[in-house]
């Protein structure tokens, strides 16, 4: 294929990604509402990821910017293919799934790199680090990537939706951001937990607070 084409291909797997309704939502019984997509998701994990970032070199840390980026709109691809995979079907599933589901999504980011032979080394590079580095472009990506899912839970909030029934989605990220080890995104966690909370009393709901489960 020649680059243009390339392009055109690579898009329109970005294209099909807007179709492709995150899981998690559906499991907490939310398909009644306009659901949100891996390529909804993927843009404000982009977004987040670049304010993190900007925030982060104010502050004087060393962070590739572009490789920040790079990493935050590529890092959904495979679920071109795959489909989403929520992560209570990790909880449940263990290692075996987990490794089961890198090493599906290893394969069609190969397949998706050798179609495209102009980008192939860079894609395939960038998603295997983002999967196997701990680098600090790498956190501040699975990072946004959590704190997006959590914005779009509070959205939800907003819109109606019982905070009792999203209270798992901040629960079981809290270890994920904790392991993150970045203290800017504990403190946007906790900001968007504690709106969470407030939204919970509000309506008389009584929730666990996360340092009791």
């Amino acid at each position: 294929m020649e680059i243009s084409e390339e392009i055109i291909a690579l898009a329109k797997i970005g294209e099909t990604l807007k179709r492709i309704v995150r899981s998690g939502w559906t499991i907490a019984g939310l398909q009644n509402l306009r659901l949100e997509s891996v390529g909804d998701h993927s843009f404000g994990t982009i977004l987040i990821s670049l304010l993190i970032s900007k925030t982060l070199l104010d502050e004087g840390e060393q962070v590739d910017l572009d490789r920040v980026v790079a990493l935050a709109a590529v890092h959904d691809i495979p679920e071109s293919v795959t489909s989403d995979i929520p992560r209570i079907a990790g909880e449940y599933g263990g290692n075996l799934l987990r490794e089961s589901k890198r090493k599906t999504e290893k394969k069609v980011i190969k397949q998706i790199s050798k179609e495209c032979k102009s980008f192939e080394e860079w894609l395939r590079s960038l998603w295997e680090s983002f999967e196997n580095e701990m680098s600090l472009e790498v956190r501040i990506v699975l990072g946004s990537d959590i704190i997006d899912m959590l914005v779009h839970a509070n959205a939800l909030e907003v819109s109606g939706v019982s905070p009792a029934i999203l209270d798992r989605f901040f629960v079981n990220s809290h270890l994920s951001v904790r392991k993150l080890e970045l203290k800017i995104i504990e403190k946007i966690f906790w900001y968007l937990y504690g709106e969470h909370t407030r939204s919970a009393e509000k309506l008389g709901i009584e929730l666990v607070p996360i340092g009791e489960k």
